[in-house]
């Protein structure tokens, strides 16, 4: 049959059905399935007749559809296991008048070899100098909470606009990621991706990093010169994190380059057009430094035409369990471990404390904890690095009222919890330090300061 003999609604149909690179499922608003097209039929291993008709839990239990109907919400970016292969999908809810009638599941990749190769295709710029491989994607913007659901629907407007953007959210929280992924679904992806941390670099050459150096700039410089972050960054993004901590004499000269356009390099009288977007990221209140007179107000208004914030891990437990997934993939296959995951009672708890470091804590935490055990799946309560043990101590530690030596108190709890630290590891300073979370040369630095005597 010729394509001009169908009709529209069959034509449709008939690509949906026969689409040899995304799958295509959908569901009523009671889980039944109505709609299953031929690349899902050929990754359940079933018949046409065999799913439509039954209710979704029996085939793919861990798709989460009953969840898109209830919550109304699109879903871009999980990963589902089905029959052992893993595949990146979306949800979305179907409307009609205004009311929701079902859910649809869609693959976004035939398979993860395929979104692997476009990931690294999206990462890696034209350009050979001066830019950041192997980016993050959306892939890895982890969690189905309202507040994460919100940060990638914001992610999904930032990546499609040209606008300088401000991301804000405590230490840890996966600012950076989130940069990455913007710039990788941007119209910038083939261009740089060039980051700068403002609180790393000394002051006195972070202006001459930024906008680069002529011959001769000053004393020690290349004969060569130099080029600057702004340059290396044209036609791509340039990420300056920290922001909080950027001088204010340099705050002065990053608003100008931004507001013109264009640089000159240190040294140099020579204008450089700029075609760059600014992202910028902190873990400060910008707006309370504005009032002391530490940040520039109008540098923080052209830097905050778009705003993202992140969400510590005790805003969103529930996502917790994914974070702890996604984390323990990426600790296996950097150790060469095999570890499985944590008992319910464990995870528990993993849910339950507050993380004060965020992802960043969560991480190392999962990595002592394979590190120290031999199980596949691990029970927490027998490791030695529990951090919630030390939150609790210092909450139930007793304050004389009476005591208006607040820095002695501080030392002398500083002291009681290394002398625990150090009996819990039997006398072994390395593993206490590594329990206390802290380098070994700094642990020896507080037991000569507090004169612990062991």
């Amino acid at each position: 049959m010729a394509v001009n003999e169908l009709s529209s609604k069959e034509f449709i149909y008939s690509a949906l059905k026969d689409n040899p690179f995304q799958g295509v499922l959908a569901i009523d608003t009671r889980g039944i399935v109505f709609f299953c097209n031929d690349f899902f039929l050929n990754i359940l291993e079933v018949n046409e007749s065999d799913i439509v008709g039954g209710e979704i839990k029996e085939f793919i239990p861990n798709c989460r559809l009953k969840d898109t109907i209830a919550g109304g919400h699109y879903s871009w970016g999980e990963v589902l296991n089905i029959n052992n292969k893993e595949i990146v999908v979306s949800r979305y809810p179907i409307k009609y008048n205004d009311s929701t009638v079902g859910a649809v599941l869609k693959t976004i990749f035939p398979d993860m070899n395929i979104a692997r190769e476009v990931s690294t295709k999206l990462s890696t710029p034209h350009l050979n100098i001066g830019y950041c491989s192997n980016l993050h994607s959306c892939m890895d913007l982890i969690g189905d909470s309202q507040p994460m659901l919100l940060v990638k629907k914001l992610a999904c407007v930032a990546s499609r606009s040209m606008s300088n953007l401000l991301v804000t959210g405590e230490s840890g929280t996966g600012k950076n990621v989130l940069v990455q992924a913007i710039h990788n679904r941007s119209m910038r992806r083939e261009g740089p991706f060039i980051k700068v941390n403002c609180a790393a670099i000394p002051e006195n050459l972070l202006e001459s990093e930024l906008f680069g150096y002529e011959e001769g700039a000053f004393t020690g410089a290349s004969k060569k010169g130099k080029v600057g972050k702004f340059e290396l960054a044209n036609g791509g993004t340039l990420f300056l994190d920290e922001i909080g901590d950027m001088p204010l004499y340099m705050q002065a000269k990053v608003l100008q380059a931004i507001q013109d356009k264009r640089i000159e390099r240190v040294g140099g009288n020579t204008p450089i057009d700029l075609d760059v977007r600014i992202i910028a990221a902190t873990n400060r209140n910008l707006e309370k430094l504005i009032t002391l007179n530490k940040f520039r107000e109008d540098l923080y208004y052209r830097l905050k035409v778009l705003e993202i914030k992140m969400p510590s891990l005790r805003e969103i437990p529930e996502d917790i369990p994914k974070y702890v997934d996604g984390l323990m993939k990426k600790i296996n296959n950097r150790l060469g471990s095999n570890v499985k995951g944590f008992t319910h009672g464990s995870m528990e708890i993993i849910k339950s404390y507050h993380w004060p470091g965020n992802v960043r804590e969560l991480e190392n935490f999962l990595e002592q904890a394979v590190n120290y055990s031999d199980d596949s799946i691990i029970d927490i309560n027998n490791l030695l690095v529990k951090p919630w043990e030390h939150h609790e101590e210092i909450k139930l530690i007793n304050i004389n009222p009476g005591d208006n030596h607040f820095n002695s108190l501080i030392d002398k709890t500083e002291k009681d919890i290394i002398i625990e630290a150090i009996k819990k590891c039997n006398g072994n300073k390395t593993k206490a330090a590594q329990l206390l979370n802290m380098h070994r040369s700094v642990l020896y630095k507080k037991i000569k300061r507090l004169n612990i005597e062991l």
